[in-house]
């Protein structure tokens, strides 16, 4: 949807608050077992950015035509890869550049493994960056599909992934670096959501009781029988 030299994405400024993103991505791939990482970003132009996922061996997309290409070409709603491959998944602003963004969070969770951690990243569509994004695409360029921190909460909780609580990053306008902005006017957020695993609860065995038939020295006489 959004590729290509003119790419919005590509521009010097979300290139920088991208670039300043990234820097949560060591610390929650530290914490994974070995395996395999995702990366999915937003254009081409992002694959020279260095992306530190510490042991895990990382395979990188890009949203290019409404699809992904990168290592692999697929489409956002079919990845071609098993259920659980990867115990870390970052989606950088790949949502904002895809037009199937709830299909492609559902894929996500299915090659999440039990266990995994989803860090996805996306614009603040209250932010004044969105006023400049449509200024800047006044050439006809496409526009990001800015989702909020709540539509990707419920996407995350259909899709069985539970989600913590949303992070804003950047400044309110692309031109005023550490502006201080509070939350709701600046350009970007993450969230961080884990696939729980399944917890199989024991069952205690239930005890048989064993039925003993008494002998007739230990039984006691009635009443009736010894009136």
């Amino acid at each position: 949807m959004i590729t290509g030299p003119d790419n919005l994405f590509a521009l010097p400024e979300p290139t920088a608050l991208l670039r300043g993103e990234l820097a949560r991505v060591p610390a929650l791939a530290a914490a994974r077992p070995d395996g395999l990482a995702l990366v999915v970003q937003a254009c081409a132009a992002h694959r020279q950015m260095e992306i530190d996922t510490r042991h895990l061996r990382a395979l990188r997309l890009h949203a290019d035509a409404g699809g992904l290409c990168g290592d692999v070409e697929c489409a956002a709603d079919a990845l071609p890869f098993e259920d659980g491959a990867f115990q870390f998944v970052v989606a950088q602003h790949a949502g904002d550049a895809l037009p199937a963004a709830t299909q492609f969070v559902g894929e996500l969770a299915r090659v999440l493994a039990p266990g995994g951690v989803l860090l996805w990243f996306g614009f603040n569509p209250w932010s004044p960056w969105l006023m400049w994004l449509h200024w800047r695409a006044r050439g006809g360029l496409p526009v990001p599909a800015a989702m909020g921190p709540d539509a990707l909460r419920r996407r995350l909780a259909a899709s069985g992934l539970a989600a913590g609580s949303s992070q804003s990053f950047g400044s309110c306008w692309p031109s005023r670096e550490g502006d201080g902005a509070v939350a709701p006017l600046r350009a970007a957020w993450s969230m961080a959501a884990d696939k729980r695993r399944a917890v199989l609860t024991p069952l205690h065995a239930r005890r048989q009781r064993s039925r003993v038939s008494a002998r007739p020295s230990l039984v006691v006489p009635s009443r009736r029988t010894s009136a």
